[in-house]
């Protein structure tokens, strides 16, 4: 019986995935998502407007081998990685949290995040529509910990982290809420504001300040401050190897906003197993 509900929200999830390929590939820095002037979904390259056998999730592209069916040209590979990524998301995230409203809204946070990436990766830049809904979820996410039972009788904070009981030895004041998620707001602005003037906007945009903000308000502290540091480290390896093997140099540009992304799903999911082996690796339990 679980397996067949996990299997629904899969299909159902690469449904989605493919109106998130919709929303990304439409967005425009100029235009934002307008969506209503842009006709049926067509090939990107010979405008053949496609019929509804073509546009089933993964099927479609499996079964024309990531081609378009008249025009013969290669297919991006992004439209069945982000309808898996979404499919993933509504069996993972439910797995971890169960069915109630905070899966909800991590759900949200992620498909949002898909969004984001598709939209940075190509225009470099984040849109403030998606870090307000972020923090707007976030909010959301707060007021259910605080009135539906996530919070202690002193206002500590006992759900919503990520990093189990190794979370309270980084809280503030006992694990207040408001005082922790202040904590990780600050976090996100101070850190990535400096970086931002520092080096002129050269670092990295003023967009990934805000989204580190908002990621402050999803997380709070000390969830949100560790998947920042995370991004970090991901993204030095992930700009080594790009120098290395000779494809971008020390001058060219890439966008950050993905590496936030992969740092709080490192943290959201595997956030209490990380600190956890990490402290194992030096015998501190």
């Amino acid at each position: 019986m679980a397996e067949a509900v996990y299997i629904f929200l899969f299909v159902f999830g690469t449904l989605i995935g493919s109106y998130i390929n919709v929303l990304g590939l439409r967005y425009s820095p100029e235009a934002g998502f307008k969506l209503s002037n842009k006709g049926r979904s067509h090939c990107p390259y010979c405008g053949h407007t496609l019929r509804w056998y073509e546009l089933i999730p993964l099927f479609s592209f499996l079964i024309q081998r990531g081609k378009c069916r008249i025009c013969r040209h290669r297919l991006s590979l992004q439209y069945p990685v982000v309808e898996i990524l979404s499919g993933l998301v509504f069996v993972f995230v439910p797995m971890k949290l169960g069915f109630g409203f905070p899966a909800m809204i991590w759900i949200l946070a992620f498909l949002t995040f898909i969004v984001l990436s598709i939209i940075d990766f190509r225009f470099k830049v984040i849109p403030n529509k998606l870090n307000i809904f972020i923090a707007a979820i976030g909010f959301a996410l707060i007021g259910f910990y605080y009135f539906f039972g996530g919070l202690g009788i002193f206002g500590e904070k006992v759900g919503g982290t990520s990093l189990g009981s190794y979370a309270l030895i980084f809280q503030f004041s006992n694990g207040q809420i408001f005082i922790n998620y202040a904590a990780g707001i600050l976090f996100g602005i101070i850190f990535f504001g400096l970086l931002y003037f520092l080096s002129r906007g050269r670092a990295m945009g003023f967009g990934d300040v805000k989204l580190a903000a908002a990621i402050g308000v999803l997380m709070g502290w000390p969830d949100g401050a560790f998947a920042l540091i995370l991004s970090f480290v991901v993204g030095a390896i992930y700009g080594s190897t790009l120098l290395i093997t000779h494809r971008k140099k020390m001058k060219d540009s890439i966008p950050f906003g993905p590496f936030i992304i992969i740092g709080v799903t490192l943290v959201f999911f595997f956030g209490y197993h990380m600190i956890n082996g990490y402290f194992k690796l030096f015998n501190i339990y």
